[in-house]
C-alpha cells in the first residue's frame, strides 16, 4: 500500500500534521467497510523513532546515513496492507525521487504533503520545542531546502498546506484518493492522475534481449567509474587528502532533470580503483541476466555506487 512523504522545513508543523492525518485515516479506515476488510496497518516513522538526531543533518556523511535509514524502513514495510507515512524534512529532491522509485517497485500509490509556515511562527516553535533545533544549523536547513514541484512526477499528488492556517481535514477527500487510488473526486477533478506509481524500466529488469548488452553494461559502468578516479587523481593532485561530495556522471547535469544522474562520494581517503572496480563487477554480475534500458545503466549504476559507498 502507500507511501505517505511529509516534507518542510524543521519546526514547521510536520508532525502535528501527521499525527492529525493518522487520526483521520484510522477514523476513515473503521468506518468504510470495503477499507476495513482489507485490515490496513498504518506505519508511522518519524526522526525519533528512527533514531535521527539534529546533529545527523551537519554532515553530508551522516545525512547520507539517515537517508538511507528512511530508505531501509520504506522498502522494508511497504506492503499490500501497510500504509506508511514518513514524516521527516525530505527536503532534497534527488532523495525524494529516490523513494518515488521504490514506490514503482512496488507497484503501489503515493502523495507527497508540504507543510509550510512562515519563518517567524517557525523560529518561536523551536524555542518553544523539547528538542530546539540550534538556530544556526535550522538557518542551514531552511537555506538548503529544495521545495517540492507538482509538475514532477516524484513530487505529485503534491498537497502544500499551511500550517497556521490549514487542516489536513480540508484535504483529506483527495488524500484518501492518493493513498486507496479510488477515482475521481466529486466536481470531476482529478488531482491524482500520478499518484498511482506504475513500474517502469527504472524498478523492473526485464530478461536479456540483445547480444551487444553485456558489453554496453561494461562500457557504461566503465565511463562512471572514470569520472569518479579523475575527480579522485584532481582532488589528490592539489593536495587534498580526503574528498567527496555530489559527481554528476550523465551527459545532463541539470540535477533537478530526472536525466541527471550522480554519485554522492563519502568525505573520505579511502576510495580506491580496485574498490570500485570490485563494485562494478559487483553490478554487471547482478544484471547480466537481464536487460535495463541503454538510458537507464548509468542512472541505476550511480544509485548503487551511492549505496554501496555511504557504507564506508
Amino acid at each position: 500500500m502507500p507511501l505517505i512523504l511529509f516534507t518542510g522545513f524543521p519546526s514547521s508543523g510536520k508532525s502535528t500534521k501527521a499525527q492529525e492525518l493518522i487520526g483521520l485515516l484510522n477514523e476513515h479506515i473503521e468506518k468504510t467497510a470495503s477499507i476495513k476488510d482489507k485490515n490496513y496497518k498504518i506505519i508511522y516513522h518519524n526522526d525519533e523513532t528512527l533514531g535521527i538526531n539534529h546533529e545527523d543533518y551537519i554532515t553530508s556523511t551522516s545525512e547520507r546515513k539517515l537517508r538511507s535509514e528512511i530508505m531501509s524502513v520504506v522498502k522494508r514495510d511497504l506492503s499490500r496492507n501497510n500504509i506508511v507515512i514518513i514524516d521527516s524534512l525530505n527536503y532534497i529532491k534527488g532523495f525524494r525521487y529516490q523513494l518515488h522509485c521504490e514506490v514503482k517497485n512496488v507497484s503501489t500509490t503515493f502523495c507527497l504533503i508540504h507543510v509550510m509556515c512562515p519563518l517567524d511562527t517557525i523560529n518561536d516553535w523551536n524555542k518553544k520545542s523539547k528538542l530546539p533545533w540550534d538556530t544556526e544549523l535550522l538557518n542551514q536547513l531552511i537555506q538548503r531546502y529544495e521545495e517540492p514541484n507538482g509538475n514532477n512526477r516524484w513530487d505529485s499528488p503534491l498537497f502544500p498546506i499551511m500550517a497556521t492556517q490549514d487542516s489536513i481535514g480540508d484535504f483529506f477527500e483527495d488524500i484518501t484518493r492518493a493513498v486507496f487510488n479510488n477515482g475521481k473526486s466529486s466536481d470531476g477533478r482529478d488531482p491524482l492522475i500520478k499518484s498511482f506509481q506504475k513500474s517502469n524500466a527504472v524498478s523492473i529488469l526485464k530478461p536479456a534481449s540483445n547480444s551487444n548488452y553485456i558489453q554496453l553494461l561494461d562500457s557504461q559502468t566503465s565511463k562512471v567509474i572514470k569520472i569518479i578516479t579523475d575527480y579522485i587523481k584532481m582532488k589528490k593532485s592539489i593536495g587534498e587528502t580526503t574528498f567527496g561530495g555530489r559527481i554528476i556522471v550523465s551527459e545532463v547535469s541539470d540535477i533537478n532533470d530526472e536525466r541527471c544522474a550522480f554519485v554522492d562520494l563519502p568525505y573520505t581517503n579511502s576510495i580506491s580503483l580496485p574498490m570500485l572496480q570490485r563494485m562494478k563487477r559487483q553490478f554487471v554480475k547482478l544484471n547480466k541476466l537481464r536487460s535495463i534500458d541503454n538510458d537507464r545503466i548509468v542512472t541505476l549504476f550511480a544509485s548503487y555506487l551511492t549505496k554501496q559507498l555511504s557504507d564506508l
